[in-house]
């Protein structure tokens, strides 16, 4: 039997005030993980324990002030064989939480919007966003997914209307350029982007204003899925179930489905092998010539 996986990505804008809405989501559509972002809730009032009951494992990494915060929750049927908070050796405090099931390394991620109270500025975006960059660069151990709040509209594609953005720490040259690094340097796909080209795809609106209603919106929640993953991608959709209804955050939930695993990851094990074969091969080819160098 193909094994396959439903990973849902929501910026939830606090898990206390979308409670109902996430009891909602996890007990009617059960999907195997969820990453949560600005879950602005501390650590010791984290809902841990309310989670396993409804069959998920929770790992959480805190913001600062009860900004920001990250989650990832994984349906009780899976094993969690590895996670943390580190990005680029450095711990992210309430921005990066990643976890390995079922063979795919998945991260849960929340890049700040700008320059604002309380954030590093716009010096402090870039240098996450790179550093966000070389981690994907560096993880090849796994199939790599990563899910959350880029705060980046890839494109003006990717804007209701872009002359209304200009100056815009979302629009800006520089983060695009590094969004489009952390594609390049890790070797990802933008999984929406590529199953619909054509589709505008807006995760976030404006709670004022009645900007949901009238699609006033930008596609800044992202999921990228490593290039020996992407073609077990099934699926990628917005569900604008969640932004709708009693208490809506002001983002919907981005929503993947992954198919045939076992597959992919045995695929992406070859491939590695073969990889490290060739590095050794190099390196004694090397190491015999430095030695006849030296005779």
């Amino acid at each position: 039997m193909s094994k396959g996986m439903r990973v849902v990505s929501w910026n939830v804008n606090g898990v206390r005030a979308r409670w109902p809405r996430l009891v909602e989501l996890l007990t009617c559509e059960r999907p195997d993980v969820v990453c949560l972002q600005e879950t602005r809730c501390p650590d010791g009032r984290f809902p841990y324990e309310r989670f396993w009951e409804m069959g998920y494992q929770a790992r959480h990494s805190a913001g600062q002030h009860k900004a920001g915060g990250v989650a990832i929750l994984v349906r009780e049927d899976h094993r969690v064989t590895d996670g943390g908070c580190e990005l680029d050796h450095h711990r992210t405090q309430g921005r990066w939480l990643e976890v390995t099931t079922e063979g795919v390394t998945i991260g849960s991620v929340y890049v700040p919007a700008g320059a604002g109270r309380g954030e590093d500025g716009d010096r402090g975006k870039l240098a996450f966003l790179e550093a966000v960059a070389r981690q994907a660069y560096d993880e090849h151990a796994h199939p790599l997914l990563i899910a959350g709040d880029f705060n980046v509209a890839p494109t003006d594609q990717d804007i209701y209307e872009p002359s209304w953005f200009d100056g815009s720490y979302q629009t800006g040259a520089a983060e695009r350029a590094d969004l489009r690094a952390i594609l390049d340097e890790g070797e990802l796909v933008d999984v929406y982007r590529r199953l619909h080209p054509e589709e505008h795809g807006f995760t976030c609106w404006d709670q004022r204003e009645g900007h949901y209603g009238r699609d006033y919106g930008l596609r800044i929640d992202l999921i990228l899925a490593s290039e020996g993953l992407a073609p077990y991608v099934e699926g990628c959709e917005v569900n604008h179930t969640y932004r709708r209804g009693y208490r809506p955050s002001n983002h919907a939930p981005l929503d993947v489905a992954l198919c045939d695993l076992d597959a992919c990851v045995h695929c992406m094990s070859e491939v590695a092998q073969i990889g490290l074969t060739d590095a050794r091969i190099d390196a004694r080819a090397l190491l015999d010539t430095e030695e006849l160098l030296a005779a």
